[in-house]
């Protein structure tokens, strides 16, 4: 049990100076200016692909640079949602929206990296997104701050919202930026706090959302046009129940969904160490790819009205057992199966249900392991119970499920007749493709899981300190 913790610990403290080193580096140079080995060798990693083993593609280590950040805010932002005391005040909100990012900033101290690695991913057109979608999905407290600002804007026009919410992103982005770089570069020169440059933001953004819109009707020669303004309107007060029910329901929720990101943070744990062990112990890594993804507020709600449960959060972990959610592609069936057995053996790990879709495929052809595992949350309060749905399958299954997704999406559910064949038929092919590769690898190597080629090997004792221990051993039995 203590080395399974030390080797946690040494998982947990290489994905930490990974992150941390990405984030000083993509900040600096950009995302893509960056390479996986430069991430590896400036933090110190004897092996070049630790990123790729620990992370899988650089947009998942961006992905992990984000959530790290995500949750801070998120907890910052929760609380500051709380003490809101007039909800129908844009500045209450505009001042939760800031003052949780500087607020966080000023955390982090000096030298910080987050804004300006932030700026990096919204500049690049290939992750421009990323930060809205994993943000959206880490942060639901995110949706109530959009809500309660837009309840206290005036009446805009689309094309005038739009701009003025991506004004004041930018000031905020940029704002931030700026300070960041002033205190890493030279600190004395760097004015004021994070609290003060909060307040200027704050300020500027309120005038940017109240300022009057400009009329778009040409005015006369030598005249000057007079800028109309649109009234603010009157704020409706909320029920006082509901905005107390509002509060601790969001609180509740935060945490409520906290839970689930680490249950999949400690199967992500387990299956890294697993692997590692195949590689190191057994020479032979079965596993090809991991990935893990957290409902968002939205999909969950839409469960619950489906199942038709009651909407509290009680219920909603009793009756929803998909929320987190981890995705383990092997090589072979064989592989499969013995992960599975791997992971669900351990003492910490209770299966509550078990589907098996390769013995026994689904009427379309689909073919996958599915276990509803629940795994223990170590909280300041205590322990906390939370399920996880584990789908185990091979690549060629994986290939076929992604197809059938997209086909599925596409077509609303109503797949026409021709491209249902073609996808039960393109399931038989991938049952082949399956079966076929696992005979050659075993023509090969022998059975799956007996490879011993060319996998990183442990560390291993040269024969100067094997001669010692055994000096040392013989020393220990012969003293009296």
């Amino acid at each position: 049990m203590a080395t399974t913790r030390r080797r946690e610990e040494q998982v947990a403290a290489t994905r930490d100076a990974l992150v941390a080193t990405a984030e000083r580096l993509f900040a600096e140079r950009g995302v893509h200016a960056v390479s996986n080995r430069q991430i590896s060798e400036a933090a110190g990693q004897r092996n070049n692909t630790a990123v790729s083993y620990h992370f899988g593609t650089k947009t998942d280590l961006v992905r992990a640079i984000l959530h790290k950040h995500s949750v801070a805010i998120e907890q910052i932002r929760s609380r500051r949602i709380v003490a809101v005391s007039n909800p129908g005040d844009l500045r209450e909100w505009v001042q939760v929206a800031v003052r949780s990012v500087t607020e966080h900033l000023a955390n982090l101290g000096s030298p910080s990296w987050y804004a300006r690695f932030l700026a990096q991913v919204a500049a690049d057109p290939a992750l421009h997104d990323l930060d809205e979608d994993d943000v959206l999905t880490t942060a639901p407290t995110l949706r109530a701050l959009r809500e309660g600002m837009s309840r206290c804007l005036p009446p805009l026009p689309d094309d005038v919202r739009d701009a003025r919410g991506a004004m004041t992103r930018h000031l905020i982005n940029q704002t931030t930026v700026d300070r960041e770089r002033a205190l890493a570069e030279n600190p004395a020169m760097a004015t004021g706090s994070w609290d003060d440059v909060a307040s200027e933001i704050i300020d500027t953004v309120v005038a940017v959302w109240r300022a009057p819109v400009t009329s778009e009707e040409p005015a006369p020669a030598g005249t000057v046009r007079p800028a109309t303004a649109h009234a603010a309107p009157t704020p409706v007060l909320p029920d006082p129940d509901m905005l107390v029910y509002a509060r601790q329901m969001r609180e509740d929720f935060a945490r409520f969904m906290m839970e689930y990101q680490f249950a999949v943070d400690e199967v992500l744990t387990k299956v890294t160490i697993l692997r590692e062990e195949f590689r190191h112990l057994h020479r032979y890594n079965p596993i090809e790819h991991v990935a893990s993804r957290i409902k968002t507020p939205d999909s969950i709600l839409e469960k619950v009205s489906r199942k038709q449960c009651a909407p509290t959060l009680p219920s909603i972990r009793e009756n929803i057992t998909d929320i987190a959610g981890v995705r383990i592609t092997c090589s072979f069936i064989a592989d499969t199966y013995r992960i599975l057995e791997a992971l669900t053996s351990q003492d910490d790990v209770r299966v509550v249900d078990l589907k098996d879709y390769i013995a026994h495929p689904k009427s379309n052809g689909y073919k996958s392991l599915h276990a509803i595992i629940e795994i223990p949350v170590f909280l300041s309060t205590g322990a906390v119970p939370v399920t996880v749905e584990v789908q185990i399958r091979t690549v060629a299954m994986d290939f076929w499920a992604s197809l059938e997704h997209k086909i599925f999406y596409k077509y609303n559910g109503a797949v026409p007749g021709h491209l249902a064949t073609d996808l039960t038929e393109a399931a038989a092919a991938a049952e082949q493709l399956d079966h076929r590769m696992e005979q050659l690898h075993a023509e090969v190597h022998g059975p799956a899981g007996s490879y011993d080629g060319d996998q990183p090997a442990a560390p291993q004792l040269d024969e100067a300190l094997l001669h010692r221990l055994w000096e040392l051993s013989r020393r220990t039995t012969e003293s009296p």
